[in-house]
């Protein structure tokens, strides 16, 4: 086993992907445990970073701002001065596990003598492979992106790992779930079971209709009464498609306030059930601990859905799904494909294992 005291991990984003890359500092906790782990992001993200145990440092990188000022000499001094930032780690060890030439980038100016990434066939941009200089086989069992990524971390170390045992974790402070608990418990006093659905995504392709969501809840609440929903949301547009739920659902249904990535996350804990397209939150809820359903249309739920037995997903029935298309002369009716009572009927089945405190029943 290689003698890796400092390592980084290079993930620069979005929301989802990052989530999808967490199981890996697990994996490096059990075989190196000594190690420093080290975690470069772009700074938009790096919160959902801060305070897991198993990373020693999170680097934020302004990647976005250095872009948009990239004929600036104040940009081009602060991206050198996070180089040599970098570079003074003296990093044994660097894992692109993202597999583009951004990403690339960062790991190749990190200094690190041993860099792992994607195969050329695998990575996201083929000009990664400029930047790294170790590049394990793809695995055709390898379905899922955290498959993949802990093919390329769990290299060096033999190879061997076990996604059920490798959890996303997000850490969560007892004041943020306190506070979760709260603005829940005030806006619908009683509720039981807690629902919580974030419609918003920024693929058209992956969007559902509001009424889609709506009618799920609506299906929910005949087997569940006292159901109560909460809709959270990033953006006005997200923010309107919310308010239309809430319209067409009726009944205890309530928008979140605007919230960060931990206070969404503790507040996806406290619902302990999201349902939700393909999308960041979704993957924050079950960093969380929640329970959720899914729907994919343009993306391959077995690829990118959360795993595990408190998870389910539904895939759109075309032919042509996972079709990764942003737009689609198709679109509306591979939306109509999917029904709102599969969704409810896959979220009823999760919420029959739960007790009314949220926790798992034992019998």
């Amino acid at each position: 086993m290689p003698d890796l005291r400092r390592i980084l991990i290079v993930k620069l984003s979005a929301m989802g992907d990052i989530l999808h890359a967490l199981p890996a500092v697990t994996y490096l906790r059990g075989v190196v445990p000594a190690a420093e782990i080290h975690w470069a992001v772009d700074a938009r993200f790096a919160e959902l970073l801060e305070g897991n145990p198993g990373i020693a440092k999170v680097v934020p990188l302004p990647i976005k701002e250095w872009r948009g000022r990239a004929g600036s000499p104040a940009a081009w001094r602060a991206a050198a001065a996070a180089v040599a930032q970098l570079r003074r780690e003296r990093y044994d060890a660097a894992f692109d596990v993202q597999g583009n030439i951004k990403s690339g980038v960062v790991t190749y100016l990190s200094g690190a003598p041993v860099r792992y990434g994607f195969p050329r066939t695998a990575a996201r941009e083929r000009q990664n492979a400029w930047f790294t200089n170790r590049r394990p086989a793809a695995e055709e069992t390898d379905r899922h992106v955290t498959q993949k990524i802990l093919r390329v971390v769990s290299a060096p170390f033999g190879g061997a790992f076990s996604l059920d045992d490798l959890p996303a974790e997000v850490a969560i402070t007892p004041q943020q779930a306190a506070e979760a608990e709260r603005i829940l418990s005030e806006a619908l006093p009683g509720a039981v079971p807690l629902l919580a659905v974030h419609p918003g995504t920024t693929w058209a392709t992956k969007r559902m209709d509001p009424v889609f969501w709506a009618e799920a809840v609506r299906f929910l609440r005949e087997r569940f009464p006292a159901l109560g929903t909460f809709l959270s949301w990033g953006t006005e547009g997200e923010r309107a498609d919310c308010l239309a739920v809430r319209r067409l659902a009726r009944g205890r249904v309530e928008l979140l306030p605007p919230l960060g990535f931990k206070a969404l996350a503790a507040a996806y804990r406290a619902c302990g059930h999201m349902m939700g397209p393909d999308t960041g939150p979704l993957h924050l809820a079950a960093a969380s601990g929640a329970k959720t359903v899914s729907v994919f249309r343009a993306t391959d739920g077995i690829r990118n859905a959360p795993v595990g037995p408190g998870h389910r997903f539904l895939q759109a029935p075309l032919a042509c799904m996972a079709c990764l298309q942003r737009e689609c002369d198709r679109d509306a009716e591979c939306r109509v494909s999917l029904r709102p009572a599969e969704a409810a009927a896959a979220m009823a089945i999760l919420m029959e294992k739960t007790d009314t405190r949220g926790e798992e029943k034992t019998s």
